[in-house]
């Protein structure tokens, strides 16, 4: 614990502002409490899955019981243990539904817990439902924009239509705020901020393990389609979007801590392990997602070392091309086909395209509101040049644009600027590197998600895009740190 205390707390540059915040101040027993909390069901599941074993339905709740009624007596007067058991179980929602009762999951169940110590604690400490911190009005905002569009589709669709239809799909809508929300306001300080970006990670090393299982049994299938790595997602562009912007913290960690060999021989590895299974997705938007969080990193750390590492990549790549994986290749060059003498895109690419032109167009018949809430499912039919099966446009711009309107879309980008400049912000004038790591994550993440959601609707998915909303949460707790520091270092 020491050694890792040492690495955590040595500051990279002088001149900064801000506490120094060693893990003993931040970690401490209540990250010891908590990773023995969730060492119980990982040894659990370990054990299942290594001798292979099945155990009936009625042991299987009777855990989950002991585990739920453990939580239910925490949770009055702390929440933590709560908060990472949902950060570790939410992406993996869809293999472990744990169904409890009719409409009740375990994702449900966590939520209403988690609502639950959210007004036990409001309640406790006589404080506000709602904390003024940094992005709560912002993604509030964003939350009532979205919404109006409930009211567009049930004029546009008719409102009994909507309602037995897409009433799951609003409900699954709302869960990013919920999430984003609950964190915001049971997050105590900036030192349980770094905690639940420590759980984050941690997460996120689970679902890697998972992909890497499942690469296993793969790995010698003879085409694309057929070794595509699904993960605990179960769609390889979601579980590819996902480990791409989850890469972030990981790289930002790396890259403050270069000079350190424990870096090289600790977060190296996990982050060529991260990059396989990636490779596995055969997902490009990953990949370039991915290569984007490299160089935002590198930007954040300077624009020399941008550029040094950058010249000595593609040195490597030149002097040694055998570098570049043969998977990698040969999915990026199904982007195009040959047809005769003529080059053109690919049916998947091709039919995007003609999904973008529908989105478009439905996005200028009403620009403010747009057509309502899942909407172009129903109505792309009528914006088509040829019939086109797929419902999802494929891209979170035009998805928000042509069903929310474009004030939507504006706020959606302002939340992404907003967690960038904060990153920045926090790496540039924050001394406690764990810290620093951490601004710079955010900076990475947010480049890495907005590219991916220009070719996929990514952030309407709880199971990828909880880690987000997570993360900005944390960030907001550690901006409104910094910037109490400033003002404190200001006065006389």
């Amino acid at each position: 614990m020491h050694s890792m205390n040492e690495w955590l707390v040595e500051s990279e540059a002088s001149g900064q502002t801000g506490p120094v915040v060693g893990l003993s101040q931040w970690g401490g027993p209540a990250l010891r409490s908590t990773l023995w909390f969730l060492a119980a069901p990982a040894l659990l599941a370990v054990t299942i899955i290594v001798l292979d074993v099945r155990l009936p339905g009625w042991a299987l709740y009777g855990i989950a019981g002991v585990m739920g009624l453990v939580l239910v007596l925490r949770v009055a007067t702390d929440a933590e243990w709560l908060l990472a058991l949902f950060i570790i179980y939410i992406p993996l929602n869809k293999i472990y539904v744990v169904p409890l009762a009719p409409g009740i999951n375990g994702t449900n169940a966590l939520m209403l817990l988690m609502l639950f110590a959210w007004g036990m604690h409001v309640s406790r400490e006589d404080r506000p439902v709602f904390r003024s911190l940094p992005n709560s009005g912002l993604v509030g905002t964003y939350g009532a924009i979205t919404l109006i569009s409930v009211v567009t589709a049930s004029i546009t669709l008719g409102f009994g239509h909507l309602m037995t239809t897409y009433l799951g799909d609003i409900k699954s809508w709302l869960d990013q705020f919920i999430v984003f929300f609950v964190f915001l306001n049971l997050i105590r300080d900036a030192r349980m901020a770094r905690r639940i970006v420590l759980y984050l990670m941690l997460g996120a090393l689970v679902t890697l393990a998972l992909g890497f299982q499942e690469w296993l049994d793969k790995r010698l299938f003879d085409s694309i389609d057929k070794s595509r790595v699904f993960g605990p997602q179960l769609q390889p562009n979601d579980y590819g979007a996902f480990l791409s912007y989850m890469a972030a913290p990981f790289i930002a960690l790396f890259v403050t801590n270069l000079g350190r060999i424990r870096a090289w021989f600790v977060l190296f590895p996990v982050l060529l392990a991260i990059a396989k299974i990636l490779l596995a997705t055969f997902s490009r938007g990953a990949y370039v997602g991915m290569a984007l969080c490299g160089v935002v990193a590198g930007y954040v750390r300077g624009k020399l070392f941008l550029v040094g590492s950058g010249v000595l990549a593609l040195g490597f790549l030149i002097a040694m091309p055998q570098l570049i994986p043969e998977s990698l290749s040969a999915r990026m060059a199904q982007t195009t086909t040959d047809v005769g003498a003529t080059e053109q895109l690919d049916d998947s690419s091709q039919t995007r395209l003609i999904l973008w032109e529908a989105a478009i167009d439905m996005t200028m018949e009403n620009p403010v509101f747009g057509k309502g809430f899942k909407t172009f499912p129903e109505l792309k039919g009528q914006y088509t040049k040829i019939q086109v099966h797929e419902s999802d446009n494929h891209n979170m711009y035009l998805y928000v644009a042509s069903q929310m309107g474009v004030p939507a879309v504006v706020t959606l980008l302002l939340i992404f600027w907003r967690m960038y400049s904060q990153g920045v912000q926090l790496y540039r004038r924050s001394e406690d590197p764990f810290a620093r790591a951490i601004g710079m994550g955010a900076a990475a993440m947010v480049a890495c998600i907005a590219l991916a959601n220009m070719f996929g609707s990514r952030m309407v998915d709880i199971s990828v895009t909880a880690y987000f909303w997570i993360y900005l949460a944390a960030l907001s707790h550690m901006t409104a740190q910094l910037a109490e520091s400033n003002q404190e270092e200001e006065l006389p």
